[in-house]
């Protein structure tokens, strides 16, 4: 019995070594390529050199870090990394059944080229990539003392990060729109560094089958993992289609080290094809794991969310209008000492997708003198109403009786919000000034919404905010809404979790594609008196928009489309200029 269990461990390492040589050897082959390739390579990596070292500009100079990246910088650093890689992948080539041999070239070949990063972060492929996860995968797992997990463990997880990055990817390409209508491929080809070769001319010359093999990359690519319910046999079929279309694009873009470690990536995938079944897999831990998570984490941000709404209707919370046109979100800051009637209440105007609470720098100081009144727009937040912004704020002005002069500010695409309304017969006598801070051009928004490729990155963001929103990702990693705003504790988790509301999700990208155009221009330009606040970030192409409405233009330098109003230093300089802008003479 002992001799059984014996020969069955045996034959079991002797199964996962077959597989490490199937992973290897490709590995070794494209690093042999890749050194050979860089010690024939002349000046390129000298300090005025397109793959010159700038790893030492991170750190101040004189520190120990610093000396340190300067000689990591050093023209003939990289030449130094090859030979070594070079020695180890050819003891990779040669080791084949070698465990030991293997492990320690995977740990030398694996700090080269992670000194090269570096050292030069950037003229990297996927390949190369596939190659680091490899190399470091079996340097990591090797520190596990019993030899039949290690191994098992490095193939499994080399397999898991395969099928992870060929399915990422495809679903990457379906969200980009240039992907999507076959245009990715036939642009590519078009470039010098990748159009020159015959296989480029080719497809060229044949543009529908171009644009058959773009959109097939996304279908094989977004379907990869299926290849584990396939028979062993059409399993291996499948693998060697995937490897005929690296081999492929090796050709066509003339990259021949492409191939080599997603090559060397298979032999691992077909490790786990030949024992499929077994009760306790990496694979399902992996996926068991990160299922849980994922729905813990959807789960504590949809109470989070739910925390954040019932604070908005707290004491100190926003207020609700209830009326014929359905419910209305809103609230009002007066200056201390109660409404004066003698100077013009503000009406303010959200962003694509954003708060009332987006405003609370610039609201908190312009309401010491002046009532401010907020409100969202139809679909948002707690608005259930989708009556017109003009019908809306009617009502709301109505609620809060203000009766008087009006100026309107905006932000974003609340300027056309307010080029709806603003020429309307019930509010054009007594709106005289309008304020529009980073607005939205109707004219770009026109060609954007007419362009597929551009409407589409619009859709790929939106769909990751809602896929974020949905698994509560935004609560673990950082994201440009915390990143763009520094609002009080309560506050910017009030306005982080309106951002990442699915449902708020979904009505901005319902306003985007539906919010009126037509004649935005002349309404806004026809009110008496228009200023445009400018991000730093869209200063050029505010100064357009803002001769296209007749309006002044100043700069808030430093600023970006959100933390134009979202920091505090720069949404003081945002009111001050409002402020000046209202009292003007």
């Amino acid at each position: 019995m002992r001799f059984r269990r014996g020969t069955r461990r045996a034959a079991s390492t002797t199964a996962a070594q077959r597989a490490a040589d199937r992973v290897f050897l490709p590995i070794a082959i494209g690093q042999i390529l890749a050194s050979a390739e860089t010690l024939s390579l002349k000046h390129v990596f000298d300090d005025d050199g397109y793959l010159r070292g700038v790893s030492a500009q991170e750190y101040p100079p004189g520190s120990l870090r610093h000396r340190l990246g300067r000689t990591l910088d050093h023209p003939r650093t990289p030449k130094v990394l090859a030979g070594v890689t070079l020695a180890a992948a050819t003891g990779l080539a040669l080791g084949r059944g070698n465990r030991k041999l293997q492990i320690a070239a995977s740990a030398v070949i694996g700090a080269c080229n992670r000194l090269s990063e570096i050292r030069t972060p950037y003229g990297r492929d996927g390949a190369d990539q596939m190659t680091a996860v490899i190399t470091q995968y079996r340097a990591l797992t090797a520190l596990i003392p019993d030899q039949k997990v290690s191994d098992d463990l490095f193939l499994r997880a080399v397999n898991f990060q395969t099928a992870l990055s060929y399915a990422v990817s495809g679903i990457s390409k379906a969200f980009g729109s240039s992907w999507v209508q076959g245009h990715a491929l036939p642009e590519i080809l078009e470039t010098e560094a990748y159009g020159r070769g015959p296989a480029a001319q080719i497809l060229r010359r044949y543009p529908r089958f171009s644009r058959a093999v773009t959109v097939g990359t996304i279908v094989w690519e977004g379907s990869f993992p299926l290849i584990y319910l396939l028979p062993r046999k059409q399993a291996s079929y499948a693998l060697a289609a995937v490897k005929s279309f690296h081999v492929g694009v090796a050709a066509t873009m003339e990259l021949p080290r492409f191939v080599w470690g997603f090559f060397g990536s298979h032999g691992a995938v077909g490790h786990v094809l030949d024992t499929r079944g077994e009760p306790r897999t990496f694979e399902k831990a992996v996926l068991g794991t990160a299922g849980g998570v994922a729905l813990a984490s959807a789960l504590i941000a949809r109470e989070k969310r739910k925390v954040a709404e019932q604070r908005r209707l707290g004491p100190k919370g926003v207020m609700r209008l209830d009326g014929e046109i359905g419910a209305v979100e809103y609230v009002v800051n007066h200056p201390p000492g109660g409404p004066d009637r003698s100077r013009p209440v503000v009406v303010m105007e959200c962003g694509l997708g954003q708060s009332l609470e987006s405003w609370e720098w610039v609201a908190e100081s312009l309401a010491l003198d002046h009532t401010v009144v907020r409100y969202h727009r139809a679909g948002y937040g707690l608005t259930k109403s989708r009556a017109s912004s003009g019908d809306i704020l009617e009502a709301v002005l109505e609620e809060v009786g203000a009766k008087g002069e009006i100026v309107v500010v905006t932000h974003s695409i609340g300027s056309l919000s307010a080029a709806s309304y603003v020429q309307d017969p019930r509010f054009a006598h007594r709106i005289g000034k309008l304020v529009v801070v980073d607005g939205t051009d109707p004219e770009l928004l026109d060609a954007d919404r007419s362009d597929r490729r551009r409407f589409g990155n619009f859709l790929q963001i939106q769909v990751h905010s809602l896929f974020a929103a949905v698994t509560g990702i935004y609560l673990w990693a950082p994201n440009g809404v915390e990143r763009q705003a520094g609002y009080t504790p309560d506050t910017q988790f009030s306005h982080v979790q309106f951002a990442f509301a699915p449902r708020n999700v979904i009505n901005s990208i319902s306003e985007y594609a539906k919010v009126s155009t037509e004649g935005a221009l002349d309404s806004l330009g026809a009110v008496a008196e228009v200023l445009v606040i400018s991000s730093g970030e869209h200063a050029e192409q505010q100064q357009t928009f803002a001769k296209k409405i007749g309006a002044g233009i100043e700069v808030v330098h430093g600023s970006a489309h959100r933390s134009v109003i979202g920091y505090r230093h720069h949404a003081e300089k945002v009111e001050g200029a409002i402020r000046r802008f209202i009292h003007a003479k």
